[in-house]
């Protein structure tokens, strides 16, 4: 990713708290920690988050995963988000993460992974720094609804300018096969765009139906378990 890019989501995290969806946030937060995190993590494992923003899920991790290390593309909202926590901080790309291979037992990652020029080879540089054995847990937009953001950028509604690169939920799960993870689960949130009139009173009874709902959900999002070593 650029020094351009840097520098954007720097600017960007700023504002972000004021005009992202506390709805949203909250949906893709408990996916994550009721769903997604595997019910063998334990409070002592060293957890990565990429992607962390400006610390609205990362508060919520450190609550269970003390050893919580933070990243993000901005070296400004790491260090921000990191001391705000207590956490440790790592700055940088997410497809080379200046750490050695294997040093996490998880990675989690939620809405980062689009927003950089190569998703799947973001997903890659999350897995290379897991230990044998660990877990991948992200999620992110399901390219079934791009049509629906673009129409909202043409209309001017919606307030991200940054890079756009939805994934598919089926390339992800073949992605994920062919380089050998395992135990993947995956389920997702938003059966339609919770900007609809009246949506947030129904979709919550539709995310519990996530595991079966995902190819058609906005936000899809997955677990699995990096291969061990031979």
């Amino acid at each position: 990713m650029s020094g351009h890019d840097s520098l954007y989501f720097e600017k960007l995290g700023e504002t972000y708290d004021s005009w992202v969806s506390p709805y949203d946030v909250a949906r893709r937060t408990r996916l994550i920690l009721e769903e997604l995190i595997p019910r063998s993590a334990v409070a002592d494992w060293q957890v990565l988050e990429v992607g962390c923003g400006t610390g609205l899920i990362s508060s919520r991790l450190v609550e269970r995963f003390p050893h919580l290390t933070v990243s993000d593309v901005s070296e400004k909202m790491t260090r921000q988000v990191g001391a705000a926590l207590g956490c440790q901080q790592l700055p940088g790309d997410c497809a080379a993460l200046p750490v050695a291979p294997g040093s996490f037992d998880m990675v989690v990652s939620s809405e980062c992974i689009e927003h950089t020029p190569d998703p799947y080879a973001s997903l890659e540089g999350m897995a290379r720094v897991l230990r044998p054995g660990g877990w991948l847990v992200i999620t992110t937009p399901n390219r079934l609804y791009f049509p629906v953001l673009r129409l909202a950028e043409k209309l001017r509604i919606r307030k991200f300018a940054g890079p756009e690169h939805w994934t598919w939920p089926h390339r992800t799960r073949r992605w994920l096969l062919e380089r050998g993870f395992a135990e993947t689960c995956f389920s997702g949130c938003h059966l339609f765009p919770w900007h609809v009139p009246g949506a947030r009173a129904v979709l919550p009874f539709f995310d519990r139906f996530g595991a079966f709902l995902y190819p058609l959900m906005v936000n899809y999002g997955f677990r699995a378990r990096k291969a061990a070593s031979a």
